[in-house]
């Protein structure tokens, strides 16, 4: 059968490519996508995963980190593993010897490249090397004790950090895990440490309620900080879009569709990495226009009169905090405020949900999600730049 007849999706012949060392993983083209892609079988099921380049060289290599990732969360003890290579690192008979806590911690966070946002990443990197490193990098990740480990949490519990001690301990659960999985540890040495930490307590974002949003709507648009209009003009695009801090503060003009009106968010901004489509409203738009002719720039949208340096990300929680209102709101709590108003006024669950960029549990669901429901976001994105300017909001 010719290609053009076949389903868009079925491999295009001559294409399809086996992964040297690599059992039942194997790369191709197909008609519905210019990306390669990555398949792989085991125990009766398929898993895909679009590479996201065009280069067969880069495709190998990527189909070797989605192999990985894929056997290291199916499989949680080396025993399961013997069949199967998750190692593509090279290593040499010395480093081998000799696995540091810095080394193993790095080859575990370069697995999770494809799962996480940048944003998540970056912040696990800084986590480990601020406070795990200064202690225990250069250890041999076997000879590290309990007791180590407990002494380390327990300094970053004495300054008051009961929450990041409790996130350390589960990162560094993690790194023990996949320690074990690579032989380079045979016990898990973190089992019954949490028992040891303060009660970790989830502390939700705050966020005003929603009567009083006329007033915060108000005052963001009185902000006047001298040099500082770009600031006003991120946090009204927040509350209008109620997208996440780090998706708005580095967006890009050419994301930005504004004649059919949609900003598209890279996957690879986005926390669940899914590229997210963001309907916009005529204050979105009056508001962008205003940003254009205030900070001229064909990169990053929000600068302060350097077009290739972004606002500092805590330059929206400043704003504020100078507005007044300091443990009352925060840049995530427009999301709160705008899922709570929209549910009230009777808009689908569904479409509020694919909105926020939540992920949907069920992968079928999720995948139909995907493509449904954008004119009812758009009809909810209209009114809601709507119901904004009725309550305070001048662009």
């Amino acid at each position: 059968m010719e290609n053009s007849q076949r389903h868009k999706t079925a491999v295009i012949v001559g294409t399809l490519t086996k992964i040297t060392n690599y059992p039942k993983l194997r790369i191709y083209l197909n008609n519905a996508s210019p990306y390669w892609q990555a398949v792989y079988w085991d125990r009766g099921q398929t898993y895909r995963r679009s590479l996201k380049t065009s280069h067969k060289a880069d495709a190998y290599e990527q189909a070797k980190k989605f192999y990985e990732q894929l056997i290291i969360s199916k499989y949680q003890q080396s025993a399961h593993l013997k069949n199967h290579n998750i190692f593509a690192f090279n290593l040499t008979p010395k480093v081998k010897a000799s696995f540091t806590f810095k080394f193993i911690a790095q080859q575990w966070i370069s697995l999770k490249e494809g799962k996480w946002s940048d944003a998540h990443l970056i912040e696990v990197d800084r986590l480990v090397r601020r406070n795990l490193y200064p202690f225990i990098a250069n250890k041999q990740i076997s000879k590290i004790t309990k007791a180590d480990l407990l002494k380390l949490l327990q300094k970053i519990e004495a300054r008051g950090a009961y929450t990041q001690a409790n996130r350390l301990l589960n990162l560094i659960r993690q790194i023990w895990q996949y320690a074990i999985l690579i032989d380079a540890c045979k016990n898990d040495i973190t089992i019954g440490l949490s028992a040891a930490l303060h009660t970790h307590t989830v502390k939700h974002q705050n966020a005003i309620d929603i009567k009083e949003l006329p007033d915060l709507m108000r005052a963001i648009s009185t902000y006047d900080k001298e040099n500082d209009l770009i600031t006003r003009y991120a946090l009204q695009l927040v509350a209008l879009t109620f997208v996440r801090k780090n998706e708005m503060v580095l967006a890009k003009w050419d994301e930005f569709d504004l004649e059919k009106a949609i900003w598209k968010i890279p996957a690879a901004r986005m926390k669940m990495r899914v590229e997210h489509t963001v309907p916009l409203s005529k204050q979105v738009i009056n508001i962008l226009a205003c940003i254009k002719k205030a900070y001229p720039s064909n990169n990053l949208v929000f600068n302060k009169g350097n077009p290739n340096k972004t606002l500092s990300e805590n330059a929206l929680i400043h704003g504020l905090y100078r507005l007044g209102y300091k443990h009352k709101m925060s840049v995530h709590g427009f999301r709160a405020v705008a899922s709570t108003i929209l549910n009230e006024h009777g808009f689908r669950a569904d479409v509020i949900e694919r909105q926020l960029a939540h992920a949907e549990g069920n992968q079928v669901r999720r995948a139909y999600n995907r493509a449904q429901y954008l004119d009812e976001r758009i009809e909810m994105m209209t009114w809601w730049g709507d119901y904004l300017e009725e309550n305070g909001l001048k662009s």
